[in-house]
């Protein structure tokens, strides 16, 4: 594989040549993946584990244990999506919780014996209507995961949102009244 080496002033950038466009879906797939498998499988392996017997001491421990998990597998994906230098690793883990909320708490449903998807075709619809992020709120409410979902949502939008102050506070304007973060602050006005 080609690779091509850019050298501009103090900059030294290596890219992969043709597959730099072509490997950002794959990688946004396999985020999202991550996300969803760190976020919704200590719910299956509780709903397993409890069966008929869940009660409100496993919503807590999910309520913990869920955000956990994911913020590790995070942490993991971030050091990762460095590497290949993929910056969108928190909005693919999460859409792939919200995306596959459905057909995890319909597994666990299964598994535990609940009946909170209905039987047979009753269990695909809900799966299909899963995509659509109120069904998921709904059936996350049902299933105990809600608080867990709620916190791993509002925690990614507080992280998004003091990391865009971080970056504004740390860029410096330009002389045309934009701002721009290639100069340090100190070399300002």
């Amino acid at each position: 594989m080609s690779r091509v080496r850019c050298l501009r002033e103090d900059t030294i950038r290596t890219e992969s040549a043709s597959t730099s466009r072509k490997s950002r879906p794959r990688l946004a797939f396999l985020f999202g993946l991550a996300g969803a498998l760190s976020f919704w499988l200590p719910d299956l392996a509780i709903h397993l584990r409890t069966g008929r017997d869940f009660g409100p001491r496993h919503v807590w421990i999910m309520t913990l244990f869920m955000p956990a998990t994911f913020l590790i597998a995070y942490a993991i994906s971030r050091i990762v999506a460095a590497r290949w230098k993929f910056k969108c690793v928190g909005p693919a883990m999460l859409l792939g919780v919200w995306l596959t909320g459905g057909l995890f708490m319909t597994l666990a449903a299964m598994a535990s014996g609940s009946g909170l998807a209905g039987n047979g075709v009753w269990q695909l619809v809900v799966i299909a209507l899963s995509v659509i992020p109120v069904v998921t709120f709904v059936l996350a409410a049902s299933d105990g995961s809600l608080f867990a979902l709620v916190a791993v949502t509002l925690g990614a939008a507080l992280l998004c949102g003091v990391r865009a102050s971080w970056m504004l506070l740390l860029s410096t304007p330009s002389r045309n009244g934009t701002r721009s973060t290639s100069e340090p602050a100190s070399k300002a006005a």
